[in-house]
């Protein structure tokens, strides 16, 4: 139980999808502008990251790598990457619908997102059993909400604060970037 906790924690923190191993970097930009936008996008994230991640480590684990099909992972992970994504989409549209409008783009974007894709490629490549595989795949999709949300959080404030011209915007959201990361990866003599 240890070791799945600590697979969990080391994944959102340590190894922290966004920060570390940069897949997914677009979505901390493009959708962490107000904070409610990044709470609606980071649920869906985490919903299609974790289920996509697991349910296509157990295709690629159970079918494709017993028939040697392991060249179509890439072809399939993102079939059902999308599909999970379009499934999530129609369950929101039909319970919330102003969502829904606000971020159509969006939610579907999620599902060809790199984070999602990197995530199940990382899992088919890794040696860890499926309770870790399911833990790293929580661990991971927790991380990458967490730092949407944050990140929100701290932009919205970064545009009240008194900053030089040139760190204004995306320079200053950059360095921030980086001191999270760095901070992140303080981390990992704990775990």
């Amino acid at each position: 139980m240890s070791t799945l906790l600590s697979t969990i924690v080391a994944a959102a923190l340590v190894n922290n999808v966004i920060l570390v191993q940069f897949l997914g970097v677009s979505s901390l930009f493009a959708y962490s502008n107000r904070l409610r936008s990044a709470l609606e996008l980071a649920l869906l994230s985490f919903l299609v990251l974790f289920l996509a991640s697991f349910i296509n480590l157990l295709l690629y684990r159970s079918v494709l790598a017993p028939l040697g099909l392991e060249n179509l992972k890439l072809i399939v992970f993102i079939g059902i990457s999308s599909s999970i994504c379009t499934g999530l989409g129609i369950l929101v549209e039909h319970y919330y619908a102003l969502s829904m409008q606000r971020h159509r783009f969006a939610f579907y974007l999620v599902g060809g997102n790199s984070a999602v894709i990197g995530i199940s490629l990382i899992n088919s490549v890794s040696v860890l059993s499926i309770a870790e595989s399911f833990a790293y795949s929580l661990g991971a999709a927790a991380g990458f909400a967490f730092v949407l949300i944050g990140f929100a959080a701290l932009r919205q404030r970064l545009e009240t604060a008194d900053l030089p011209a040139p760190f204004r915007g995306y320079p200053i959201n950059l360095i921030s970037a980086g001191i999270i990361a760095m901070c992140l990866l303080g981390f990992a003599g704990l775990v």
